[in-house]
């Protein structure tokens, strides 16, 4: 049976649009028996005019003259939301009264609250619904994921991850809109990266009860812009720490960065069981590293386990084992789960309740830090 198409209205023109479109030029190829197969119906922009030259740019058939009218087309099955966090609330809400299924990036809004508005409208609605939460595509998740399921790690006493980059570490780079609590929420750091590491925690190890945190701003203002005099004061964390307690009982700790020199793609992870324990390290991404105890004296420790087509989805994307896979392989693969969804109602991964479920950890945190006492996640 042939795919269905799927017609995409993308809003959002700028690097992470850039991977979604990615994902949907090489899904077909990618995912052969996959039910629907992604059309480049329209793209908005901040004016037609960037719209009309996205639309070039990337192979959409229209470019449409303000976001409000893609939201509104009968020509549009998917409202892919790729802006900045200040607009995702607005869009997201007008694209599920209008009846489009929703995939958004993250963090779905300024705040949990916000999240959790836009999923509850959705689940009304019955809409259908994808969250860009990308490193949850990594197969070694699933991997873990099934080590820790099968009971080979035994009961979970200890998570511990960070989501660390240092791509704000120079004091001298320019203000960007993350550095705004007004465009991207109170969540600086916290919300750009914790979200990710936040999102692996409740993934592998479930929900998270309440949290113990502090968050700072080191670099307390920047230059509005290079070659600019002018300064702009930065209004949300550079980096932020948090202990857990898990509500299986289990222990935790979180840490996010913008400014942790040195540090590329640190989304680590070590997981520790009564009967094992995992490893992961963003950098070197197609590995994982499994303990298990028991073995004779002498020989004990953590073995490396490489991607390999015996993990799902990585077959589809690469046919040699040790390969690994890059943030847009991941892309491709969440887009496949939004083919999925729209044509077999398979559930993805990540919906917009996951979103709700990381924001209300996230606003916690930022409450926690305020009043310097555990807050409980609700």
């Amino acid at each position: 049976m042939a795919a269905r198409p799927v017609r995409i209205g993308l809003i959002g023109a700028g690097a992470i649009a850039r991977c979604h479109v990615h994902g949907y030029r090489v899904h077909d190829t990618t995912f052969p028996e996959s039910g629907g197969s992604p059309v480049l119906e329209a793209v908005a922009e901040a004016t037609p005019e960037l719209a009309a030259q996205a639309a070039a740019r990337f192979g959409f058939r229209h470019a449409a003259p303000r976001w409000q009218a893609l939201v509104e087309s009968p020509d549009i099955d998917v409202v892919d939301i790729c802006v900045p966090s200040a607009l995702h609330r607005e869009i997201a809400l007008a694209a599920i009264a209008n009846g489009k299924a929703v995939y958004c990036e993250k963090p779905v809004g300024l705040s949990g609250r916000e999240a959790s508005e836009v999923a509850t409208a959705a689940r009304q609605a019955g809409i259908a619904s994808l969250t860009g939460y990308t490193y949850l595509r990594n197969p070694l998740i699933g991997l873990a994921r099934r080590l820790i399921e099968d009971g080979t790690l035994g009961a979970i006493v200890v998570f511990r991850g960070t989501h660390n980059e240092d791509y704000l570490s120079d004091p001298d780079a320019p203000f960007s809109w993350r550095c705004d609590r007004v465009m991207a929420g109170e969540a600086g750091a916290l919300g750009d990266l914790g979200s990710h590491i936040v999102s692996i925690a409740l993934h592998l190890v479930g929900d998270i009860a309440a949290v113990s945190a502090d968050t700072r701003v080191v670099i307390g203002e920047r230059v509005a812009a290079e070659d600019s005099a002018t300064r702009r004061q930065v209004s949300n964390d550079d980096q932020a720490l948090a202990l857990l307690r898990f509500a299986n009982g289990a222990q935790g700790y979180v840490e996010a960065s913008r400014i942790a020199t040195g540090s590329k793609m640190a989304i680590n992870y070590e997981i520790i069981g009564t009967k094992g324990a995992l490893r992961f390290e963003g950098e070197r991404g197609g590995e994982l590293n499994l303990h298990v105890a028991g073995a004779a004296p002498g020989r004990a420790g953590f073995t490396r386990i490489l991607t390999h087509p015996a993990h799902e989805f990585y077959g589809a994307i690469s046919p040699g084992a040790g390969h690994g896979l890059s943030f847009n392989d991941h892309k491709a693969i969440e887009v496949h789960e939004l083919m999925e969804l729209m044509t077999r109602g398979r559930p993805p991964l990540t919906t917009l309740d996951t979103a709700a479920r990381v924001g209300a950890v996230l606003d916690a945190v930022i409450a926690s830090a305020a009043s310097g006492r555990w807050t409980a996640v609700t």
